[in-house]
């Protein structure tokens, strides 16, 4: 097990591609904090999980697709647009959601 250190100047460097500022305290701070999160992943790199199959999803659950039906009773274009307070060309003019 190789002890890793994360130093004040990585943390800055770190939090300089985060566009974050941290104070002198936040800087030793994260730097314990980081050096101690990689001391607990070395831990477990040091785990044997040969006999452990991969594992991608850990919930059971699964997507639930259904048919694609035509709905019976849905509107016509006419029918939607008559209430449209908004329309051109055959369909209904909102406020632009986007900013460009």
């Amino acid at each position: 097990m190789s002890e890793l250190i994360i130093t004040k100047e990585q943390v800055k460097r770190i939090a300089h591609l985060c566009k974050l500022q941290l104070t002198e305290a936040e800087l030793e701070k994260f730097s314990q904090m980081f050096t101690q999160t990689l001391a607990v992943i070395d831990v477990l790199n040091e785990l044997d999980t040969s006999d452990v199959p991969e594992t991608y999803q850990v919930t059971g659950l699964g997507n639930v697709f259904q048919e694609d039906v035509e709905q019976k009773g849905t509107l016509t274009q006419e029918e939607v647009l008559k209430n449209a307070k908004n329309k051109k060309r055959g369909l209904i003019v909102t406020k632009g959601v986007f900013d460009r």
